[in-house]
């Protein structure tokens, strides 16, 4: 996303977000049910605080990376992919056994709206009400500021804007929007979650802890996340590799959005370290499309 696109945006606009869901888990023990089931502190997250989490598999690959944020103490929100909720709801409900939770899907009451607007600065995490509607404030993006508007579906008007606006937004902040075709695909640091602070390493066990652990505590990422280019249509799931006639798979696209330019597109892919240093990355196949790498917002720690 080059500085002609951020001007162009930079006056407040709103995007319907069809593909967000939103679970819903609530109860005396929603804190702490949910603290024993993702890579957070669920315990200590404050009403007006939000975090990006975890929920991995027992071998540590991830089924959902999640957005949450505490409307009220006993409440948890959790917004991921709109595809994932039914199945990630179901899943949820085998763990609660006796605690006092109930896990909904809230998707239908709840109309999630990504505003878009001008920055002056960097800007944390931050929830606040309006009338029907949450404000959940994101890490500022270059000269913007991103807001996710959880609204009262009964209150909701319809926005306009382009769904893959907000995509690429997520794509120049570094931050993965885990789909069916990426889920149980990824380690959370492959992904970068422990960067942009969505793994805690000091609270207790949780689905995949101990894989999640060695691969920080060992120096076994051996895989990141980075932002490319490329001048083709691309998608969540597509093979990337390296090139030459002995070019072989080596990682996925994390996700992908049209480019402002409408042509190509911008990209999150997920390659080995040594491949990234060493090697071209094609799209699709070892003569496939080249990936041209971008900068990310944050520092990747390179060492193995």
């Amino acid at each position: 996303m080059s500085d002609s696109d951020i001007s162009r945006i930079a006056s407040p606009s709103q995007i319907q977000l069809a593909s967000y869901g939103v679970i819903e888990v609530s109860g005396a023990d929603a804190r702490s049910f949910l603290h024993g089931q993702l890579s957070n502190d669920i315990l200590h997250l404050p009403k007006n605080g939000a975090q990006w989490t975890a929920y991995c598999s027992a071998k540590g690959r991830m089924l959902a990376g999640f957005l949450a944020w505490a409307p009220a103490p006993d409440t948890i929100l959790l917004a991921c992919d709109r595809a994932l909720v039914t199945p990630l709801v179901k899943r949820l409900r085998m763990f609660v056994l006796r605690a006092k939770v109930s896990i909904e899907d809230a998707s239908e009451r709840l109309n999630m709206v990504g505003q878009i607007g001008a920055a002056t600065g960097p800007e944390p995490f931050s929830v606040s009400r309006a009338g029907d509607t949450t404000l959940l404030g994101l890490p500022a993006a270059p000269g913007l500021r991103r807001t996710l508007l959880a609204v009262d579906s009964a209150a909701a008007n319809a926005p306009t804007g382009d769904e893959s606006e907000w995509a690429r937004l997520m794509i120049l902040m570094g931050e993965i929007w885990l789909t069916p075709a990426t889920q149980d695909q990824f380690v959370p640091q492959m992904v970068n979650f422990d960067v942009i602070g969505g793994i805690n390493f000091k609270k207790g066990c949780y689905p995949g802890q101990e894989v999640v652990a060695r691969a920080h505590y060992r120096g076994a990422v051996k895989r990141r996340m980075y932002r490319a280019t490329v001048n083709a249509p691309a998608a969540a799931g597509q093979a990337l590799f390296t090139g030459g006639p002995d070019g072989q798979e080596c990682g996925l696209v994390a996700n992908a959005a049209l480019a402002s330019t409408g042509a190509g597109s911008e990209v999150l892919a997920v390659v080995p370290i040594q491949a990234r240093l060493e090697s071209a990355i094609h799209l699709g196949a070892p003569d496939g499309p080249l990936l041209t790498f971008m900068d990310l917002p944050y520092a990747i720690p390179e060492a193995a």
